[in-house]
């Protein structure tokens, strides 16, 4: 995984899916901002076009997989190739599920839960991360020096968390799961953001693309409660459903946009001639 933020080519890839996504993002929140009982139609069409936007991000984040993975095998490191291949898998279930959302309206209930086996393979992934750090610190002194197969641990929970639920909102017409899916996937996000800032504290991780990928992090997880809030309150009119919903997208697009500077700004160490 280590290998995709430190090319340059999955590294740009991944700065054109952030934009792909702050794009489809922003019609999300123009259709939210339309919908009126009297123009739901033109909420509609507002809404595909997002769609389409946000799967052409995530087949961006897979050809950013895609590109690490081929730089391993040119150079014969086999076994972070596995490693590669293994996230590619869970990334083209992600794009597949974000297609079927957008080839469907939205209406797909097999999309959220494909978007959600993505995000568990990922979680197996990082789980397998932990298993192997941990036999490799097994003669470490605890108190001389901190696990990393903790924090490892620590964000295999949290994309569990997170995969559970993003697929509990294929049941989002209903009040319960939908608060449950929004509270579920604010947790898991809080606990990624977690783990990035103890491995910052404990200098594992440095730079300016920390501090922003934090802050996006943060962001993302506020979006997610808000979405439980505004799933809990049920506003009683189209009108306020629409404000809600805006209000909770514009929080995500927000919480991406940020994810996307701080890849940005990681594409400029690799490559200090960029943007001069």
């Amino acid at each position: 995984m280590e290998q995709i933020v430190k090319s340059l080519k999955p590294m740009a890839l991944a700065v054109v899916a952030a934009v792909l996504f702050v794009l489809g993002t922003a019609f999300l929140i123009a259709s939210d901002a339309t919908l009126t009982p009297s123009s739901l139609g033109a909420s509609s069409d507002l809404a595909q076009p997002g769609r389409w936007l946000q799967f052409l991000a995530a087949a961006a984040a897979l050809a950013a997989v895609c590109a690490a993975g081929w730089d391993l095998i040119l150079r014969s490191e086999w076994a972070g190739g596995v490693e590669i291949a293994a996230a590619a898998v869970g990334t083209l279930l992600i794009t597949v599920g974000l297609l079927a959302a957008a080839a469907s309206n939205g209406s797909s209930s097999a999309a959220p839960v494909t978007v959600a086996v993505g995000i568990g393979i990922w979680a197996l992934l990082v789980l397998s991360r932990a298993a192997r750090t941990s036999l490799a610190e097994k003669g470490a002194a605890r108190a001389a020096r901190p696990l990393q197969s903790e924090l490892w641990l620590a964000t295999a929970v949290g994309l569990f968390v997170l995969a559970i639920g993003y697929g509990l909102t294929a049941a989002a017409n209903s009040q319960g799961p939908a608060i449950a899916a929004g509270l579920l996937e604010a947790i898991g996000v809080a606990t990624l953001a977690g783990s990035v800032a103890t491995a910052r504290s404990h200098g594992w991780l440095g730079g300016h693309p920390v501090s922003a990928v934090l802050a996006g992090l943060s962001l993302l997880a506020v979006s997610f409660l808000a979405a439980a809030i505004e799933a809990g309150v049920g506003p009683s009119t189209l009108t306020a459903q629409g404000v809600g919903l805006g209000i909770v997208a514009a929080i995500e697009l927000a919480a991406f946009v940020v994810l996307g500077l701080a890849a940005w700004t990681r594409v400029r160490e690799l490559y200090p001639g960029t943007g001069r």
